[in-house]
């Protein structure tokens, strides 16, 4: 896995970690501590340039969201998730958005209505582990998506 950028917020601590992995060609976004629905936006921009520098070349069709080690409440991002970001990711390839649930509440709760509201464009699926996820994505690859 390559380590691509470590996004900090207006306190500058780290709230996410952008790597790639392209032995199993996927990116991820590790989301650690607490940001603004704001910030949420921006660091997810770095996912769409990547897409477009990188990940379209390589024919990327999947973002893996780590929300793990995330402490934060981040539904008021959902709509321009839905009707902003995943029209333009899609034009670039991605067909899935993967979910690593978190343990924190709030966290889980906004992956999970993230996944009720996802278009059919780029459904989201939800994952307990990153090795379920990596299954899910093996798996999609085989059957040709």
């Amino acid at each position: 896995m390559n380590e691509l950028k470590r996004i900090h917020n207006s306190e500058g601590a780290v709230y996410a970690i952008l790597t790639d992995e392209p032995a199993k060609n996927y990116l991820l976004m590790k989301w650690i501590g607490f940001c603004t629905d704001e910030e949420l936006m921006e660091a997810t921009l770095t996912m769409l340039d990547w897409q477009q520098t990188v990940g379209q070349q390589r024919g990327c069709r999947f973002h893996v969201h780590d929300t793990k080690e995330f402490d934060v409440a981040w539904s008021g991002a959902i709509d321009w998730i839905v009707q902003e970001y995943f029209p333009r990711v899609y034009e670039l390839g991605v067909r899935y958005n993967i979910s690593i649930l978190s343990p924190d509440l709030f966290s889980k709760l906004s992956s999970e209505a993230l996944f009720e509201q996802s278009n059919p464009v780029i459904p989201t699926q939800l994952c307990e582990t990153l090795a379920e996820a990596e299954q899910f994505i093996g798996e999609q690859y085989q059957r040709g998506i």
